[in-house]
């Protein structure tokens, strides 16, 4: 075989083998895709679950509630209306216990001689004039008849909220798209998704460490506002992180759903200070705090060159002594290397490839 045609053929190989990866990185995608539909559907059916045996469960002790009281009304009304036949029933049992009384002193006179009947009969006569009238009794259309009565107007309304109450979303409003990596932290942006945006829209924010699947995850909040996107700091290097985002309306108090997880990492290390070797500085807190000890001139250098360009640098002063001419922040494409006892001054900063800005607010800058 000819040079040409094996190169040919040598091309065609590397490319199906470029092809075949491809392939398979777009079966990982397509898995990955697949896990967070099952996943989630899974964490839905879970939450729909508990949400309703918890309404469930709140229906019910409503209704044991409701039961109870209305038998303990029952019972009092019951107790209100028996109290006067109670009375009624006495009047009544104690006028039965005269008339019986009555009656057998009457056979008795019949039946004893007539020395006595003068006596017996002024006594029973006076006993009998007691029961010419009867005891009133109230008829059954003036006694309370205790019912119940139900509307069913209520359950009605209850049974439409219940038939609509809750819905399926494929996504939610706003899904994060994009993350970019920096020096120890991870920028994180997210785009609305659909057309029911509010017109001052708020977003949440929250992240955790590690992978997982959906509902074993704990996030925690770290951004709450308006931007559609925020840098999170403090992040471990080369430790992967799982992100989600929330939207509402400015001033609303329930959010919508969260956004599907999207997991970023930086593989960037976080800024800090060489190790110090000098004895004009001291480094603390993971080397990303330095103090100088001295009034001597001297430089520190940052552990590595870890600053790209289009970033947005911060240093925070936490403390100030008596300031000096010499004293500035800098940058420099490359330090140049230094003994433990050569001194690394200002003007280590003054050169090619270098921008220092000085206390006093001068810059310098050579390209």
């Amino acid at each position: 075989m000819d040079e040409i045609n094996t190169r040919n053929v040598t091309e065609t190989l590397d490319n199906a083998t470029q092809y075949m990866t491809n392939l398979q990185e777009l079966f990982t995608s397509l898995s990955a895709a697949e896990n967070q539909i099952r996943g989630s559907a899974t964490h839905t059916v879970k939450k729909i679950e508990d949400q309703f045996n918890a309404i469930r469960a709140d229906l019910l002790t409503l209704l044991d509630e409701r039961q109870q009281c209305l038998t303990a009304q029952v019972r009092q009304v019951e107790e209100t209306s028996l109290e006067p036949l109670k009375q009624c029933r006495g009047l009544i049992q104690t006028s039965i216990d005269n008339a019986e009384t009555l009656v057998k002193e009457g056979n008795r006179i019949l039946q004893g001689s007539n020395k006595e009947l003068n006596e017996s009969l002024l006594s029973f006569n006076e006993k009998a004039t007691e029961i010419v009238s009867l005891p009133e009794v109230p008829s059954l259309a003036d006694v309370t008849c205790i019912s119940v009565a139900f509307t069913n107007s209520w359950v009605n309304t209850v049974r439409t909220h219940l038939h609509n109450y809750g819905s399926i979303l494929p996504q939610g409003p706003v899904q994060i798209v994009e993350t970019v990596e920096h020096a120890g932290a991870v920028t994180v942006a997210w785009e609305e998704n659909g057309d029911d945006i509010p017109e001052v829209p708020e977003y949440r924010l929250q992240c955790c460490q590690g992978l997982g699947k959906a509902g074993c995850l704990v996030f925690r909040d770290v951004y709450q506002g308006c931007t559609s996107q925020y840098t999170v700091r403090a992040v471990k290097p080369n430790s992967p992180y799982t992100f989600r985002v929330a939207m509402r309306a400015e001033g609303d108090k329930i959010w919508s759903m969260w956004s599907a997880f999207y997991v970023a990492m930086t593989t960037l290390g976080h800024y800090e200070w060489e190790s110090c070797k000098r004895p004009h500085y001291a480094v603390g807190n993971h080397n990303r705090v330095m103090a100088k000890l001295s009034s001597q001139t001297q430089c520190i250098f940052s552990k590595n060159c870890s600053y790209a360009c289009g970033e947005l640098l911060i240093f925070k002063v936490l403390g100030q002594g008596k300031p000096h001419m010499s004293d500035g922040l800098g940058l420099v494409v490359q330090p140049r290397e230094a003994t433990e006892d050569e001194e690394m001054t200002i003007n280590s900063l003054m050169g090619k490839g270098a921008f220092c800005i000085s206390s006093s607010g001068n810059v310098d800058c050579l390209r």
